[in-house]
């Protein structure tokens, strides 16, 4: 089969093709069902201007959802040679129906295609995200609830320093997690942009096409007006999508630094779920948090994906440029390992049992130091005396 753009007689070269689709075509699957649903807003824009008839229309939606059955069944392929899903349903189309078929590309590009589906797919992604981490929130706030008189050592410099509880220390999590969600709030507006009708990134300027019927369609809050800005977008959305995500998973390092911690035989404050742990080949005693180690592995790995796309796009001029292939793999992955490492955080907070016992004997005399500091305070004595005095009790 023949590349949608060749031009008859040329001969290509298998593994420069090998080598610049790449697994595109694979990682296409992922999108195939959003750009099904821009293409079937864009053909009733293509009726609306009089490009195709009624019943090109109708045989072009026709068309796509028998594509999307097939999809769902998992039996629309996508060859390499057809390089991503867009040429795939549009030769599909074109093969269903002629001649609507080869009109379905009138007023858009694949560049603007790839947009509108990878803006549709991060739409669905953050509402899911969104989701997830609000649940997490309550379920911290409501272990927060349970074990708020449960006292727990608070530590600086990894040395013991003033009371707390373990109610302070899930809401410090839930806390962070609603200022998170404030961040989010901006990246949400951001995407909510329809690039549908930019073309290659130049629009379509002596043609007048209603990019406000695709917007308003597809569920978007407003249409993403320069051209130039749409194709600049590309890469951009992602790495944006990914760094604002980015602040959550800092909290999650945070969470699991504290857990490994807590779970060291020397602390021993925490009993993590069964499901959590591991044991060795030789060492019968062991019982390893290796998913709360996986969980720190996988945060540096959401990390790398978040570079390798900002590394991608730096220094590129405005235009389209084909690097902009490279950043799905990483985006894609991206995307699963945040929602995976929420999940399994979810996980931990619903099950995780504290050690009262070990608590309470931890609760050692120089925690409350800083208590009998003000405690002489209120007796009228100067901050800085008290504090000598104190210290020169507890023999420091």
């Amino acid at each position: 089969m023949n590349k949608l753009w060749h031009i008859g007689g040329e001969k290509s070269d298998d593994f420069v093709d090998t080598f610049t689709v790449g697994d595109d075509y694979l990682l296409d699957q992922v999108l195939l069902s959003y750009d099904v649903q821009a293409s079937k807003v864009h053909a009733k824009m293509l009726l609306k201007m009089g490009t195709i008839n009624k019943k090109e229309h109708e045989d072009l939606q026709k068309g796509l959802d028998e594509i999307l059955a097939l999809h769902k069944k998992g039996e629309f392929k996508i060859l390499p040679e057809q390089e991503d899903c867009h040429t795939a349903i549009e030769q599909y189309l074109t093969e269903k129906c002629p001649e609507a078929g080869k009109k379905i590309h009138t007023f858009r590009s694949r560049n603007d295609q790839v947009l509108t589906a990878l803006r549709l797919y991060m739409k669905h992604e953050f509402a899911q995200i969104q989701k997830l981490v609000m649940n997490l929130i309550k379920s911290l706030q409501k272990k927060a609830k349970k074990s708020e008189k449960i006292p727990m050592p608070g530590y600086t410099h990894y040395q013991k320093a003033m009371p707390t509880d373990c109610g302070t220390w899930f809401l410090s999590f839930a806390d962070a997690l609603e200022d998170n969600l404030s961040f989010l709030q901006s990246l949400k507006k951001t995407i909510n942009q329809n690039p549908l009708g930019s073309g290659a990134g130049f629009g379509f300027q002596n043609f007048k096409i209603d990019r406000e019927l695709t917007a308003k369609e597809m569920g978007f809050a407003k249409v993403q007006k320069n051209p130039l800005y749409c194709g600049f977008s590309r890469g951009y959305f992602e790495y944006l999508f990914l760094n604002n995500l980015a602040q959550i998973v800092i909290v999650f390092s945070r969470f699991a630094s504290d857990l490994l911690l807590f779970s060291t035989q020397e602390f021993d404050f925490v009993k993590l779920p069964n499901s959590f742990v591991t044991g060795s080949s030789i060492m019968p005693q062991k019982k390893n948090p290796d998913t709360i180690e996986i969980l720190q592995g996988k945060i540096s790995s959401f990390l790398a994906k978040k570079q390798e796309i900002e590394g991608i796009i730096l220094k590129l001029s405005s235009g389209y440029h084909r690097e902009y292939q490279l950043i799905k793999k990483p985006f894609f992955e991206g995307i699963k390992i945040i929602k995976d490492c929420i999940q399994i955080v979810q996980i931990a907070v619903e099950e995780l049992e504290f050690k009262e016992n070990n608590l309470q004997q931890a609760m050692s005399d120089d925690l409350f130091a800083t208590e009998k500091v003000y405690e002489l305070v209120k007796k009228g004595m100067s901050f800085r005396d008290a504090y000598k005095k104190v210290k020169k009790e507890l023999g420091f």
